[in-house]
């Protein structure tokens, strides 16, 4: 099938960019790391004095004495809604006319780690998810394309461990410094559809005959907006490894007043995985009756007559034009061996600690996440380089504020922070819980028993809705053979509605 053969060219690059835009949105950039220090809204590099330094500053571990350890679970209820814009005057393909939500998911992130501290030296090793996710749409109504394509369109599940090794010195009373090696390892399992322009929409090439096949075919519904697409489903499952790095530096200024600061570094992920895809044909029996009978005559007439060369009357009556309409599922990629390395953000943020108020800490930090080096990746099939992958996501800052004030023998815990979306709207789709800037506010306590530290929290994440408009179609040059027709985006509206719950423990030797 010779005019199907683009979907070939484009599956790859589809699951490689739905796979990197899972990874990298700021929406699936997690650091729910300790309960204390995510109560405190992440604005904890000048506090950092339990096992959660390893990610916040390394530097404080050296704060306390003898063993320490301590988990911590969060659980994210994302929903995520969004109705598409229309496309050329219809809807998109096959997706639907109203609003769709994801399939309702809670996500569950642990985290946790052990360390010792004795004198100016400490030494842990940690345990988080730096990055991950996951989605479940059924946003086409294939049941009027093809009922045999499966419900749930888009699903993918991205998981991101880092184990995290930390040394953490103590230079004099005032300064520590500190530093952890990140091993990270990422599986992924992804499926989700990509779409080929209907050749008899979208191919310039066939346009001068529109004039014959069109009032053949329009009749029998084959121009409705379902099948503005040719959809083909893919699968992709992989995994990978890279490494990166951390160093702290924690100063008191006073006796009231802490300054930490701290940098994460983060090599590239070389993931290596395999990709399966189907090309589900669109079903419209009433259109593939006409092509094989009515059309097919047509085209047989007028080479006879000398109108159209022999070429191009195979071209019309082979089986991707005439059995374009036939429901067939076709085969395309199977078992492909694809790779990429791909770049993760470095962060880097200062903070500060006040504790001159009876009873109260009081925290804030800044930070930088460095999301623009996701910019254009190298991705590869067989080892060989294939295409680019453009994205164009902006850098960010996070700034907030903590405050933790001991109420014998509770201790009441509230933050605010604020931070922006990395993606930008010439690349957004529903598959990145990304949409807009995020304000958050988080309310938390803590409880002690004999050893233990018992820790819980609430966070509401406070994002607008956002319009992306128009859809930003990728029409190839034709210069070079990486360079593909793509839609770099999904236009329409985006909503989100975040809440999440983190328990944890910890637990002094």
């Amino acid at each position: 099938m010779k005019r199907l053969s683009m979907a070939k060219g484009i599956v790859l690059l589809g699951c490689v960019f739905f796979l990197t835009s899972q990874l990298f949105a700021a929406g699936v950039d997690l650091t729910g790391v300790g309960a204390r220090a995510q109560a405190l809204g992440g604005n904890y590099r000048a506090v950092a004095d339990d096992w959660s330094a390893m990610f916040w500053n390394p530097a404080g571990l050296v704060q306390t004495e003898g063993w320490n350890a301590g988990v911590s679970t969060e659980f994210i209820k994302a929903t995520v809604g969004y109705t598409p814009a229309e496309f050329a005057g219809q809807q998109f393909s096959a997706t639907s006319a109203s609003a769709v939500e994801n399939e309702p998911t809670t996500y569950f992130i642990p985290s946790g780690g052990v360390y010792m501290s004795k004198g100016k030296y400490a030494f842990g090793v940690g345990f988080w998810a730096s990055f991950g996710l996951g989605a479940k749409w059924d946003l086409l109504n294939t049941s009027t394309y093809n009922s045999e394509y499966p419900q749930f369109d888009y699903e993918d599940d991205l998981k991101v461990i880092d184990i995290h090794p930390t040394f953490s010195y103590e230079v004099s009373d005032k300064l520590s410094v500190g530093l952890g090696v990140s091993v990270l390892m990422a599986d992924i399992k992804i499926f989700k559809p990509n779409y080929t322009p209907n050749p008899y929409l979208f191919d310039a090439s066939l346009q001068p005959l529109s004039a014959v096949f069109t009032p053949i075919l329009s009749p029998t519904g084959a121009f409705a907006a379902q099948y503005n697409h040719i959809l083909t489903s893919t699968n992709l499952e992989g995994d990978g490894t890279g490494f990166g790095a951390n160093f702290g530096i924690m100063y008191k200024a006073t006796e009231d007043l802490t300054i930490g600061a701290s940098v994460q570094y983060y090599g590239d992920i070389s993931l290596e995985g395999t990709v399966d895809a189907i090309t589900y044909l669109p079903n419209n029996q009433a259109a593939l009756a006409a092509s094989m009978t009515t059309l097919k005559a047509q085209y047989d007439g007028m080479l006879a007559m000398g109108l159209i060369s022999q070429a191009q009357h195979a071209a019309l009556t082979s089986s991707s034009l005439l059995g374009l309409y036939s429901g067939q599922q076709v085969p395309q990629d199977q078992n492909l061996k694809v790779t990429a390395d791909l770049p993760l953000p470095m962060r880097a943020g200062i903070g500060l600690k006040y504790t001159g108020i009876a009873n109260l800490l009081i925290s804030a930090d800044v930070a930088y996440t460095q999301w623009s080096t996701w910019d254009v990746i190298d991705i590869k099939k067989d080892g060989e380089f294939y295409s680019h992958l453009h994205e164009n996501w902006e850098d960010g800052i996070r700034a907030g504020i903590g405050l933790e004030y001991a109420l014998a023998p509770l201790k009441l815990r509230g933050a605010f922070y604020s931070e922006p979306n990395a993606a930008v709207t010439e690349t957004m789709t529903p598959t990145i819980p990304d949409i807009n800037r995020r304000n958050v506010l988080i309310v938390g306590l803590e409880y002690p028993i004999g050893p233990l530290k018992l820790h819980a929290s609430y966070e509401k994440m406070f994002i607008g809705d956002t319009t992306v408009e128009p859809w930003n179609f990728h029409k190839s040059a034709g210069v070079e053979s990486h360079d593909r027709d793509e839609y770099r985006n999904m236009a329409g509206l985006y909503t989100m509605n975040v809440n999440n719950f983190m328990f944890g423990v910890d637990l002094e030797f």
